[in-house]
């Protein structure tokens, strides 16, 4: 029984420490602002932090934005971006509203001019080459939603 619970325990070992986000660990989607302009359209202003001492290419995102638990809609950025080291990138993407209860939670938002928010995100690492890693990201704070 012995010879059989060992290599069983190991393997369970091994198994519990991979982690397919080993590559970005301590990385950290922020929200710095929403604003929606008189013509409907919703800019999300947005940040990647980086505590690591390595810097990180970013190839693309894809983030499932929430307000007071309820999802607004989603961003997909396809512009690369290089994060330094112990630092962050900002960028500001449109945001593409989830239907009429993601609109009714913007406005509720916009008429508290802040909500709690909780990002999941998909960002994909470029490693070397072609070679890249996709890993999930999930974070919440508080976000100022002003009108333009």
């Amino acid at each position: 029984m012995k010879k059989i619970l060992v290599p069983v325990l190991l393997l369970l070992l091994l198994a519990g420490c991979s982690s397919s986000n080993t590559i970005t660990v301590g990385l950290k989607v922020e929200l710095t602002n929403i604003a929606r302009s008189q013509d409907g359209a919703t800019q999300v202003s947005w940040r990647i932090v980086n505590p690591n001492i390595a810097s990180y290419l970013v190839d693309e995102t894809t983030h499932r934005i929430f307000l007071n638990g309820t999802l607004i809609g989603t961003i997909h950025e396809k512009e690369a971006v290089a994060i330094p080291a112990q630092n962050h990138a900002s960028r500001a993407t449109r945001l593409n509203i989830a239907g009429a209860g993601g609109e009714r939670a913007l406005a509720d938002a916009l008429a508290a001019g802040s909500a709690a928010y909780r990002t999941d995100s998909i960002i994909v690492i470029r490693l070397y080459g072609d070679s890249t890693d996709k890993s999930s990201l999930t974070s919440s704070g508080k976000v100022t939603v002003t009108a333009k």
